[in-house]
């Protein structure tokens, strides 16, 4: 398929190709710029249907409405790839919602394929190898080289047909109710927490295992993080890692020059004004009075309940394992172990398991006979 792209920067331009969409299906994708800017933003949006690809520039300021009214008609099949991140980024910035979603990722998945990334099941169904080269450009910059342009639009160029082999794939093995059960629960997706909300800080990596007077610190560090973030336009990964920040709030340095122990803080953070704030902020969370410190997230069981039982979590694991493997599936699609066990716990607990938080009815369809065999 050796077709050029069109760019589209005008809300006019997007009326005029969508109007040849009619019932669709329509491949969908995007890039953002979340390894060079902050906040990450959408930079562009793929579009494919028909024999047609468009490049939206989402930078122009141009009407998304005229896009936004298809996403949300559930008789055009939208197609993408791995939807989560597009799903969350596009409500974020334009406020869009989708309806008729087709995920190709997942619809590998539970068909059976083993390599599910979209290069391997290109080269796999179609023979078509795809260029790595710009996984991490920066999706801001105008005007994309013809590469880039190339690039962006090969990430829908060949959804469609793929679409249509796992569609079919899916109707053989009497597996599309599991997948439109996936796809229902995408499309409930919604925006994650803007930038500098409150409980930022509780998703560092490590922020778990920490006091809770330690977490005042990492409070106050991670909202001067976020603070330098937005001032550079920076990801926060590029201005302290978050192994950084946890250190940072176990070993609460207390003067500028204790910083030159933390082996991997930035040289701008160990003098100058940038030690002066980090320390401040240190002090701040560590001077903190008990009744200001955060919460501790809860974790474990709940009052009342019974730790599940390793036994009972093993046997419906090996029951989970053998329906997989005569399925042709990868076992933690039916059921991560953290899944199994919160189901025992219910059980146990003498709760619904098919209530079971992040169980699917067609999991469970498939685990349930297991639960008549338990050992006791």
């Amino acid at each position: 398929m050796d077709r050029q792209a069109e760019w589209i920067d005008r809300t006019d331009e997007l009326e005029r190709a969508l109007r040849g969409l009619a019932t669709g299906p329509l491949a969908v994708d995007t890039e953002a710029d979340s390894l060079h800017h902050y906040p990450e933003k959408v930079c562009l949006i793929q579009l494919s249907f028909g024999d047609r690809d468009y490049l939206i520039d989402a930078l122009a300021g141009l009407s998304l409405e005229p896009l936004a009214e298809r996403l949300r008609d559930r008789s055009i099949v939208k197609v993408l790839h791995g939807a989560d991140y597009d799903l969350r980024m596009l409500h974020r910035g334009f406020g869009v919602t989708f309806e008729g979603l087709f995920d190709t990722m997942i619809a590998a998945r539970i068909v059976g394929e083993t390599r599910f990334g979209l290069a391997a099941l290109l080269e796999q169904q179609f023979g078509v190898p795809m260029d790595k080269r710009f996984q991490r450009a920066d999706w801001s910059l105008r005007p994309l080289t013809p590469d880039m342009a190339r690039y962006a639009a090969m990430d829908t160029r060949y959804l469609i047909p793929l679409y249509e082999k796992l569609h079919a794939r899916l109707e053989e093995l009497a597996r599309r109710g599991w997948a439109a059960e996936e796809f229902k629960r995408l499309e409930g997706i919604r925006v994650r927490p803007q930038p500098g909300s409150d409980d930022g800080f509780r998703r560092v990596k490590g922020a778990r295992k920490l006091s809770p007077q330690a977490l005042g610190v990492l409070r106050e560090i991670w909202s001067l993080r976020e603070t330098y973030a937005v001032k550079l336009d920076r990801p926060p990964f590029r201005i302290l890692h978050d192994e950084v920040l946890i250190e940072l709030s176990e070993r609460v340095p207390q003067r500028a020059e204790e910083l030159e122990t933390i082996k991997k803080l930035p040289r701008p953070w160990r003098q100058g004004g940038r030690a002066g704030e980090l320390v401040a902020a240190i002090r701040r969370g560590r001077s903190a009075e008990p009744p200001e410190w955060p919460a501790q997230a809860k974790r474990g069981r709940s009052r009342g309940s019974v730790k599940p039982t390793d036994e009972r979590v093993a046997a419906i694991k090996k029951h989970r394992d053998q329906v997989a493997k005569q399925l042709g599936m990868e076992p933690a699609l039916l059921g991560p172990r953290a899944v199994l066990e919160k189901l025992v716990e219910r059980l146990e607990d003498g709760r619904d398991p098919a209530g079971t938080p992040d169980l699917r009815r067609w999991q469970w369809e498939l685990l349930a006979p297991a639960t008549d065999k338990m050992p006791g």
